[in-house]
């Protein structure tokens, strides 16, 4: 039965489901190896210790070991700096999800399939964006009931966590998602392959802070004192992270992150209603955005052979100021030209498969 208001529709929502449950799978048995297992094995871990140390006679302090393990639990269920797999569970499996669910699709040009059924736009869009948030969050939710029933067997681990820290780390892990998942979902609707999506969504989601510290270290190489590096990368860098999806990261609770978001999905939402079936398959969905992407692609390369070359010619040769201007000139050229031709082969080689 279809919920007509939400444009819920149980056919889609499970064909859409079943392209992404393994995926599901993947993270819930990562974030159990990664998270839960750790957490959950705290109650027989402080339960050793403590007969480790009436066997032999020692004195501690159960309070302190308690307080400690209690910190340790709380650092892992609030912090998601605790563990470097989470970035993983943060970035990549919203990237994924729209990759699998919109650019594969494309790639396959099976939404040419669904056009000619009895489903909208609308209808399409909202149950993919449904599965891909339930999809989120399943991995969370599956992970903490496995942690809210482990307190039922083990007094012990009610000491050290309760089902209110559980319910606050699945919400907040999906906070950090929810960004990231627009983000990438922007760029599920204007990009016609899986390969693209990834990239361009990786490119633009570091883009504000990769092109800021090619320029500073490009202003520098060519003599400019821009100051402190320490003070760039601490103030300057972090400042720009506010203003992206990325700073979800180190603005825990902002609500504004979750009205860009949706704003986000919105715009996704209207680019989607524009896309045409027959540039499916391609690397961009709009002709309009190609110059863009080989301009952009040139700039970025230019900057980045510009440097790599007076690197590599100051390795081997003393340069004076004034040759080292020279030779990132002719990195910006040579760099510039390959970033061009790259762009344009990855758009052209695309449209001769559509």
């Amino acid at each position: 039965m279809d919920l007509k208001i939400l444009s819920f529709n149980k056919v889609l929502f499970k064909k859409d489901f079943n392209m992404v449950k393994f995926l599901i799978l993947f993270i819930a048995g990562m974030l159990f190896a990664t998270t839960t297992i750790n957490i959950i094995s705290r109650g027989n871990a402080f339960n050793n210790l403590q007969k480790y140390y009436m066997e032999n006679g020692i004195e501690y302090n159960r309070e302190k070991i308690v307080e400690d393990y209690k910190n340790q639990v709380d650092w892992v269920l609030s912090d998601w700096n605790s563990n470097g797999i989470n970035i993983l569970f943060i970035i990549g499996m919203p990237i994924t999800l729209i990759a699998l669910l919109f650019s594969e699709e494309k790639r396959q040009r099976t939404f040419e399939v669904l056009q000619v059924m009895p489903y909208t736009r609308y209808e399409i869009f909202f149950n993919k964006l449904l599965v891909a948030l339930v999809s989120m969050a399943l991995p969370f939710i599956i992970n903490g009931l496995i942690m809210i029933l482990a307190l039922g067997f083990s007094p012990t681990l009610r000491m050290f966590y309760s089902v209110g820290q559980v319910i606050k780390w699945i919400l907040l892990y999906f906070y950090y998602q929810l960004p990231i998942l627009a983000f990438a979902l922007i760029f599920g609707t204007i990009t016609g392959t899986t390969v693209s999506h990834i990239i361009l969504t990786i490119i633009f989601l570091i883009f504000p802070m990769g092109i800021t510290t090619l320029i500073f270290w490009n202003l520098d190489m060519l003599g400019l004192n821009l100051g402190n590096v320490n003070m760039f990368f601490e103030n300057i860098l972090i400042n720009i992270m506010n203003y992206t999806p990325l700073g979800v990261l180190i603005n825990q609770g902002d609500i504004i992150y979750i009205l860009v978001s949706l704003g986000m999905i919105i715009l996704a939402k209207i680019l989607f209603s524009k896309n045409k079936i027959e540039r499916n398959g391609e690397t961009l969905e709009f002709e309009k955005t190609e110059s863009f992407f080989k301009f952009g692609v040139a700039i970025c390369t230019a900057l980045l052979v510009g440097l790599i070359f007076s690197w590599i010619f100051n390795d081997y040769v003393s340069l004076s100021q004034v040759s080292v201007v020279l030779i990132m000139f002719l990195g910006y050229v040579v760099g510039g030209i390959l970033g061009y031709i790259a762009a344009h082969f990855s758009i052209k080689v695309n449209k001769s498969k559509a």
